[in-house]
């Protein structure tokens, strides 16, 4: 029996990211590669006590909402999710399934999303599965006009959304100013382009808080809708994939018919263990360790990489760093010989939006948050040494 995929499904490209996880397994390697937090950027006591909490609530152990659990929607726009009027907020998967959702309830087969350039590489599976085109835009530092942005928006052809990632980026680190912001907004609203908002690290930030959201903006800028995203994934835990979009009333409606068709609810009991979490009221003390502790190792990657001839942009919270190699070496085949010293990072060629360009060849990942200081130090000096191998 002859067996047909649906296209769209055997498009999907392989994630470059979770490709690399064989390699972080191995006895000895030091992983800069992967955004996992460190095990001391947990607070194992507080989530024991919260799990053990949840394990006593009957509604963990059955059916919910499709929308999330209510108590838990009370709590997070409480703690840690501002809601606009008119605006709700559903509970998702994580933010990924908020990017799905968002991609699906907007843009269909034959259609275009625009994606920075950079991207973080599982928005192409997300496009790639429903048929819809991944077009980069590129935001320099520097760049107040958004030049690049604007020329994609008026020759992508049929573009139905635009996902961002404006505050400490994936890859890059990169922050969004406020006048660049209030750009981005002003060019979407002209081109009735809706933003997919996602920002997993905002709270991630080292010595000052970044500029407000393009949700807490958008009011400014007639005609601008955003879709927000968040996560606990950085800030509390991965593994319990709670997350969170906020979106029009309309369009969070049609959302959550979306996911009803392909997950019916988020998971009960971690939202039960979500929930008593932020009862506990440990959240805020863990945040600033962590930013703390990220801070840190930023800085003592920086110093090692600069020292050794990489042109390093420092960033001002998140979990990355997205360097240009020395200028002066044959990095060809680089990742093998970094391997080969039992250090792991990403190729910058895993985050272009069109495979095969051959963009940021000259860059590499690193994350900053998987490791303690003192391995940070270590696993750069062995970079550095693969790349004068």
């Amino acid at each position: 029996m002859t067996v047909s995929i649906n296209p769209f499904i055997a498009a999907i490209p392989t994630n470059p990211l979770r490709a690399l996880f064989p390699y972080g397994a191995r006895p000895g390697m030091l992983n800069l590669a992967s955004g996992h937090p460190s095990k001391d950027a947990y607070d194992l006591e507080g989530l024991a006590e919260a799990a053990s909490r949840a394990s006593l609530d009957f509604s963990a152990w059955t059916y919910g909402s499709s929308a999330g659990d209510p108590a838990l929607i009370g709590l997070l726009a409480e703690a840690v999710a501002m809601v606009p009027p008119g605006r709700r907020l559903l509970v998702t998967s994580g933010a990924q399934q908020g990017i799905d959702l968002a991609i699906r309830t907007f843009a269909f087969p034959g259609t275009t999303v625009l994606v920075p350039e950079p991207v973080y590489p599982a928005v192409l599976s997300t496009c790639a599965a429903v048929g819809v085109a991944p077009v980069g835009y590129q935001i320099a530092p520097g760049d107040t006009d958004l030049s690049g942005l604007e020329a994609a928006l008026a020759t992508a052809g049929d573009v139905r959304a635009l996902y961002a990632l404006p505050t400490f980026g994936n890859p890059t680190g990169d922050t969004l100013t406020l006048e660049q912001r209030m750009r981005l907004l002003a060019l979407c609203a002209k081109h009735d382009v809706p933003v997919i908002e996602d920002a997993p690290y905002s709270d991630l930030w080292f010595r000052a808080p970044p500029p407000p959201s393009l949700l807490e903006l958008a009011p400014q800028v007639d005609g601008a809708t955003v879709i927000y995203l968040g996560s606990l994934s950085k800030i509390m835990s991965p593994g319990l994939r709670v997350g969170w979009l906020i979106a029009p009333e309309s369009i969070a409606a049609a959302m959550q018919e979306a996911r009803q068709a392909s997950d019916l609810q988020p998971n009960s009991l971690a939202q039960r263990v979500a929930y008593h979490y932020l009862q506990l009221g440990r959240l805020t003390d863990h945040v600033a360790r962590v930013r703390a502790l990220y801070a840190e190792r930023h800085d003592a990657l920086v110093d090692v990489l600069t020292e050794a001839g990489f042109m390093v942009p420092r960033v001002e919270g998140g979990m990355f760093l997205f360097p240009v190699l020395p200028v002066d070496r044959e990095n060809g085949d680089l990742f093998e010989r970094a391997v080969a010293q039992n250090v792991l990072f990403a190729p910058g060629s895993a985050f272009c939006a069109q495979a095969g360009s051959g963009m940021f060849a000259d860059r590499i990942r690193l994350c900053f948050a998987g490791l303690a200081k003192q391995d940070i130090v270590l696993a750069a000096q062995r970079l550095v040494a693969a790349v004068r191998t």
